[in-house]
């Protein structure tokens, strides 16, 4: 699927000339095709919300016949003609998505990122594909990110992008790659028409590498830190880099976008409910109870963390995609209340 979307991004690319634009527009027309499941989700959220009056009494009711409580609740969505599994569909499509864009993301942001190692080596600067505040949408917006790739952001780029994108190089660039590396060897990667780097000590080629690159004046001072090595907490160190790749800036929108996202859903939900008598039904809704807690949390803290760890495409893709949803979920909902509140004047009046 990321084949086939990759394609997308890269036509909206060519006509905006900047990736950063690219990624909204092209977020923005996926939020627009998902558009017909959020009426239909959030639909179904207000008709949850006008029918707990009608739950509360059959809570009421048969609280302590669970059975019968059950065969109640779905006559009544039967009369009302709501499905319980319509909220359901929504997320079932969202995280995929998710997966999609973050290996697609990923993906550019691989390739991006050797060829402009490939390019520093050569003695050139490459052209950093910027977004306002980002210096370089390929790494993290954080000022614990450098412009240029480094050897924690290269390490996991996968062998098959490595041989691409070197083979993908023109003689010349080649030469002038293979130039700039102490005691080239063609054990360190093949110049064959189709050759490139082998899966053995694959992690020592990628740091002869960066070595090489850091001997050019562009690269090495793109790598100067104003703090370094600071220990955090005991789990990692962290450097600040004199040119930082970015403020934090997409991090922070992309967990307040989910936290707002996260209540603004939980808006419509059903809010209040009687305790159920029988102890069984009474744990089940505590469980669930806890369960929306956690999750009201844990969206955001993932967020938070994705984005931090992702390079710096995928946060202003996911803080778009946020706030694109938010807008819509709030004008759908808007649209229907006003809907229900013209109905009820009606039937007032009549």
């Amino acid at each position: 699927m990321s084949d086939i979307l990759r394609p997308v991004l890269d036509w909206i690319y060519s006509w905006t000339a900047n990736y950063g634009w690219a990624i909204v527009i092209f977020t923005i027309l996926i939020r627009m095709v998902m558009l017909p499941l959020d009426i239909k989700n959030r639909k179904g959220m207000i008709k949850m919300q006008q029918m707990q009056p009608k739950i509360a009494e059959l809570q009421r009711k048969y609280g302590n016949d669970q059975q019968k409580m059950q065969q109640k609740q779905m006559q009544l969505f039967k009369e009302e003609h709501y499905s319980p599994f319509s909220g359901c569909l929504p997320l079932l499509i969202t995280w995929p998505i998710f997966i999609i864009m973050f290996n697609a993301m990923r993906g550019v942001a691989n390739e991006q990122m050797v060829s402009q190692l490939l390019s520093y080596i050569a003695g050139e600067t490459p052209q950093h594909a910027n977004w306002l505040w980002v210096k370089n949408l390929w790494m993290a917006d954080t000022p614990f990110a450098s412009v240029v790739p480094t050897m924690e952001s290269l390490r996991v780029v996968p062998l098959d992008i490595w041989n691409r994108v070197i083979s993908a190089l023109s003689p010349e660039q080649l030469a002038a790659v293979t130039a700039n590396i102490p005691n080239f060897t063609e054990t360190l990667f093949s110049v064959a028409e189709g050759g490139g780097l082998t899966s053995a000590n694959l992690t020592a080629t990628i740091q002869t590498l960066v070595d090489a690159a850091k001997m050019q004046p562009a690269y090495a001072s793109a790598l100067e830190t104003t703090i370094s090595g600071v220990n955090f907490l005991f789990i990692f160190t962290i450097n600040i880099f004199r040119t930082p790749n970015g403020y934090l800036i997409l991090p922070v929108l992309a967990v307040a976008s989910q936290m707002l996202m996260t209540k603004f859903s939980g808006a419509a939900q059903p809010a209040n409910q009687p305790a159920a008598k029988d102890p069984k039904a009474a744990a089940a809704q505590q469980q669930s109870e806890s369960m929306s807690k956690f999750m009201k949390y844990f969206f955001p803290i993932f967020t938070g963390w994705i984005c931090l760890t992702s390079n710096a495409s995928f946060a202003l893709y996911w803080v778009t995609s946020n706030i694109v949803a938010g807008i819509s979920n709030y004008l759908i909902t808007k649209h229907f209340e006003n809907k229900t509140n013209t109905l009820t004047v009606q039937g007032e009046v009549k």
